[in-house]
């Protein structure tokens, strides 16, 4: 069964290492994210993004980071997914779905009524 879960700061080297591999696998450079900067950025009272882990039989297989954002014309709070990742061997297996709806609880929670994303023009399977 597949569960999604905000992070936590012991998850900070998983994150890292999949962002990493997201990075490569996009096309880009391997990124600079760091498990030092997740413990950093992502926690506290000024915490520059949220993010939402998947795990299936325990182990962590992927990992949806965001952040919020407004609408001006429409008044309202959303959220910008930035990352989303699932490990290669648990692709097509419902995890990314589950990040997802992870991600919209969340956002529901702290009001946020949309969601936006984008892919990267480099990143050919996403497009797909």
């Amino acid at each position: 069964m597949i569960t999604a879960r905000p992070a936590r700061p012991e998850d900070a080297e998983t994150i890292a290492r999949m962002a990493r591999a997201l990075s490569i696998a996009d096309g880009g450079r391997p990124s600079r994210f760091s498990a030092e900067s997740f413990r950093r950025d992502g926690f506290g009272a000024n915490a520059a993004f949220s993010t939402v882990v998947a795990e299936l039989d325990g182990a962590a297989v992927g990992y949806a980071i965001y952040y919020p954002g407004y609408d001006t014309d429409s008044a309202t709070r959303g959220v910008y997914l930035a990352d989303l990742y699932v490990d290669e061997t648990y692709r097509r297996k419902g995890v990314g779905r589950a990040l997802l709806a992870g991600l919209a609880a969340e956002a529901r929670a702290d009001s946020a009524r949309w969601m936006f994303w984008s892919v990267l023009e480099r990143n050919r399977g996403a497009r797909r």
